[in-house]
């Protein structure tokens, strides 16, 4: 038998009016509020010791919060929040943000991604656990389900995202051992698409799945390496005799590869969009060099570059892009 839906909370308002108040504009906007869902709003004059807050009151069916805002300008001021003149989807959206999360997650300090403190550490650990499964060459939808499946927390999908999602098209990198929160971005990005963070009203946070948008924060493709690269990653620092002739950057890459521990992986989603080609043959005259210089060296000369990165256990990579 399901338990009963729990009532939503009664919330009322105090609006504080900052300045002298033009009445039939604050006619409207207690209209507007009421509209919205609040239950009762009382407009009256500021006091030195306003401030925007909510106390809540009673529990269960009987909870009510009581609201106070500071009416400044063409907004009132909310915590966590504010809700512009004429906004009643505005103010509907932060009354359902009170409503499903309560008191205390409303007013939590929020970081990236819109998130607590806490919200972001536990997606943070989610996204350390390694890739376990072989990516090398597999279809992109069968690597995206093999990583997802090592997260404890919900994946959603964007509509956009589905035809993308679902390719058939073979990932070409080795991702195996790298973390699978820079791991699922690099598969994504290869097809388009960017995950991020998202805590649902009245939800536990997830990860959704999206096409990109213009200024969207999106989870990264590895860190910035913090530390020293000559420390970080020491062979690539290592002189030798070379000579290069008319040779893939491909396989420039892949016989360098082989001799060091740092992975080399390629941002093949953007470098085929940009135009760009791994197989551009390469020239490097003869002489003593080292092997991070003629990686560099390789790459310029297909309008590519390469820069250190991390993963989110800290796992240091070369990640080669446009």
């Amino acid at each position: 038998m399901n338990a009963p839906l729990q009532a939503a909370p009664v919330v009322d308002l105090e609006l504080a009016m900052d300045g002298v108040p033009d009445f039939a504009v604050v006619r409207k906007w207690v209209d507007l509020l009421q509209k919205a869902g609040f239950k009762n709003v009382r407009a009256r004059s500021i006091k030195p010791t306003d401030k925007p807050e909510v106390k809540p009151v009673g529990k269960g069916d009987n909870q009510l919060y009581i609201v106070t805002g500071i009416l400044s300008g063409t907004k009132i001021i909310l915590p966590n929040g504010s809700i512009r003149y004429g906004d009643l989807e505005g103010a509907k959206d932060w009354l359902a943000k009170l409503s499903g999360d309560g008191v205390e997650n409303l007013t939590a300090e929020k970081g990236a991604y819109g998130l607590t403190k806490e919200q972001i550490v536990k997606i943070y650990d989610e996204l350390s656990k390694p890739v376990t499964l072989s990516t090398k060459d597999r279809a992109t939808k069968d690597v995206i389900r093999g990583i997802s499946q090592v997260w404890k927390v919900r994946v959603g999908v964007d509509t956009n995202a589905r035809q993308s999602l679902f390719s058939d098209q073979p990932y070409a990198g080795e991702l195996k051992g790298l973390t699978s929160g820079s791991a699922m971005a690099m598969v994504l990005k290869s097809v388009g698409l960017v995950m991020y963070p998202k805590k649902p009203v009245g939800g536990e946070v997830q990860i959704m799945i999206s096409q990109h948008k213009k200024d969207q924060e999106f989870w990264p493709t590895g860190w910035a390496l913090e530390t020293n690269p000559g420390k970080a990653a020491p062979e690539l620092f290592n002189e030798l005799d070379v000579e290069i002739k008319a040779t893939e950057i491909s396989k420039t890459l892949g016989a360098i590869a082989g001799r060091l521990k740092t992975p080399i992986l390629m941002d093949y989603g953007e470098i085929q969009r940009r135009g760009l080609s791994l197989e551009k043959r390469v020239n490097i005259p003869p002489g003593k060099t080292f092997y991070k210089k003629i990686i560099d060296r390789a790459l310029s000369q297909g309008g590519l570059r390469s820069e250190f990165r991390t993963d989110e256990a800290g796992k240091v990579f070369l990640w080669v892009t446009y």
